[in-house]
């Protein structure tokens, strides 16, 4: 979360956010799902987007620790596409 975070613990500008999710190819015109751990961190990046005024969000408050609980989910494993973040 520090990405998101300045040093004093508040956080960053909406036009800094937002340059960091244009070079991750995030943007507001996409439908875009927030995901992490266990659903905390995800809910902070998804409220950030809010008050930006992004309306196409949305997190998965379960995180990969849900999903990946449940056999029946699918899970695929491999090499990042060129399009991911790092």
């Amino acid at each position: 979360m520090e990405d998101f975070h300045n040093p004093d613990g508040t956080m960053r500008s909406a036009e800094d956010i937002t340059a960091m999710w244009r070079q991750w190819n995030i943007r507001p015109d996409q439908q875009v799902s927030f995901y992490c751990g266990t659903g905390w961190r995800a809910s902070e990046t998804f409220m950030y987007a809010r008050a930006m005024g992004w309306k196409n969000v949305s997190v998965y408050d379960g995180g990969w620790y849900e999903w990946s609980s449940d056999p029946k989910n699918p899970v695929q494993t491999g090499v990042r596409g060129p399009d991911s973040s790092q």
